[in-house]
């Protein structure tokens, strides 16, 4: 009987959902469609105006008589699709082609009504003439206000005083949330007034391997709305029609994987790009990485910090007395979750503003005053077999003769190089490589093979965490931490 009852409700069910017989909860699935589908066009009708078409031209290498495509350097898009090699795309670096005029595309959006528009600075870089076209087909010359490489945010202005700007209305990207709707819009393709959309991904993408050195900042939006070559610079928005990124880098290769700058990280720059042309930051001069894998190391009471491995010199840093192995844990009483923290935290104060930094040194906490600088953009081993030694790794005295060679500018005294990495071994899972020199073991210098021995023998023992102090690419030095595990 049971079972009888049971089918009577399949069958119910089904004739309920039979096409052509409508039911309410039907009726307002619909109702709720028929909403959310309005809501996307009234979105489209009010962002469209306020968005932008920018072309943009410059002399590019090319042989004569080539047809006036985009040239790579002109498309910054292309350097950031993931994975491509610079040099697979374009001529080599020992050729020398002739140079051509040809132009670029990007896109933009109406900040106010002066005219300013914002976009990326790599749609406008090196640019010779730029013309901005409008959503109603108007065209106008544009000039540069101010570009700033850290963040690839730039702004342009039009002089346009006939026409009813629109500029478009901020959001806040600080209280995202992945899932919620995203919508690119732009000239993809020069297809202008184009809209894509998505949902929000993720957030706080960092560490991407993108090919341009200028772009420091990095604290993306990640989202599935589609951005193709032309989106960069143009906005990403909310269901509100609210800025909430400006579309900046694809993957190369992956459908609907796209990144743009947060509008809250670019409104941080566009009024000083507006007021000053350029954008100056705080300047403290140290190399820095998060602390949560050598807190154990450094006795800490939690993972929380940015730590120090090299003090530049001739820096604020140097002179306030900052040392390599401290752990700065906050900035004028703001907590420092990790490096990335710190960078922002630095580059968004003023130079010449005196500071008050928290630091984590011999197991203590220490304070110390440092009066921030202006930030400059700086300029940017034979192997001999011998038998790997209970942390995985083979290392060898470096002769004084290739010092110099190995580490021109750094100041090389003693350390082994390491000529051999078991990758099944501690070592190599504490991301020591072949060709890294090792400076320090326990915070104690190593200045031969001899040190070397001794200290991992004292310091490396079944169930320790040991910082390793390493010099890697012959200027940069890094910390790590080498654990044993437990026999």
């Amino acid at each position: 009987m049971r079972q009888w009852f049971i089918g009577i409700g399949v069958l119910c069910a089904a004739a309920l959902l039979a096409p052509g017989l409508a039911t309410p909860a039907n009726a307002m699935e619909s109702e709720l469609l028929e909403e959310l589908e309005s809501a996307f066009v009234r979105l489209g009708e009010e962002v469209r105006p306020g968005v932008v078409n920018i072309e943009a031209d410059r002399e590019v290498d090319g042989p004569p008589g080539m047809p006036d495509m985009p040239d790579m350097d002109m498309f910054e898009d292309l350097f950031r699709f993931f994975g491509v090699p610079r040099d697979e795309m374009g001529p080599g670096p020992q050729q020398e082609p002739p140079r051509r005029r040809v132009p670029a595309t990007g896109s933009g959006f109406i900040y106010d009504e002066d005219g300013h528009i914002v976009t990326n600075n790599h749609v406008i870089r090196n640019a010779e003439n730029i013309s901005v076209r409008l959503y109603n087909g108007n065209e106008y010359d544009a000039t540069v206000v101010g570009g700033d490489p850290d963040t690839d945010v730039a702004v342009i202005r039009i002089d346009a005083p006939e026409e009813a700007l629109s500029p478009v209305a901020l959001g806040d990207s600080d209280n995202l949330e992945v899932g919620q709707f995203a919508v690119a819009v732009g000239s993809p393709q020069g297809l202008e007034g184009s809209l894509s959309f998505g949902h929000i991904s993720a957030l706080g993408r960092d560490e991407l391997m993108l090919p341009d050195p200028d772009l420091r900042f990095q604290n993306f939006i990640q989202t599935d709305a589609a951005i193709n070559l032309g989106n960069s610079g143009g906005p990403l928005v909310n269901i509100r029609g609210e800025v909430i990124g400006i579309n900046t880098a694809i993957v190369f290769g992956a459908d609907n994987i796209g990144f743009a700058i947060p509008i809250n990280l670019a409104n941080n720059v566009i009024p000083e790009l507006i007021e000053e042309g350029f954008v100056t930051r705080g300047y403290l001069g140290v190399e820095i990485t998060d602390a949560a894998d050598l807190a154990e190391g450094l006795g800490m009471p939690d993972d929380r910090g940015a730590f120090v491995e090299r003090v530049r010199e001739d820096t604020p840093a140097a002179r306030a007395g900052l040392q390599t192995y401290d752990v700065i844990r906050s900035v004028g009483g703001e907590p420092i979750e990790n490096a990335t923290d710190l960078v922002y935290t630095i580059s968004g104060l003023p130079p010449r503003e005196t500071v008050t930094l928290e630091v984590w040194r011999d197991e203590e906490l220490i304070e110390i005053d440092v009066e921030l600088e202006v930030y400059d953009r700086p300029e940017e081993v034979a192997e001999a077999p011998v038998e790997e030694d209970q942390v995985g790794l083979q290392v060898e005295d470096i002769p004084p003769e290739l010092a110099e060679r190995i580490a021109p500018d750094f100041e090389l005294n003693g350390g082994v190089v390491v000529s051999g990495a078991d990758p099944d071994s501690p070592a190599y899972d504490a991301g020591i490589r072949t060709g890294d020199i090792i400076l320090e073991i326990a915070r104690q210098p190593v200045e031969n093979t001899s040190d070397y021995e001794q200290l991992i023998s004292q310091h490396a023992q079944p169930g320790t965490s040991t910082l390793v102090r390493i010099l890697r690419g012959g200027e940069q030095t890094t910390v790590l931490s080498l654990t044993i595990p437990e026999q």
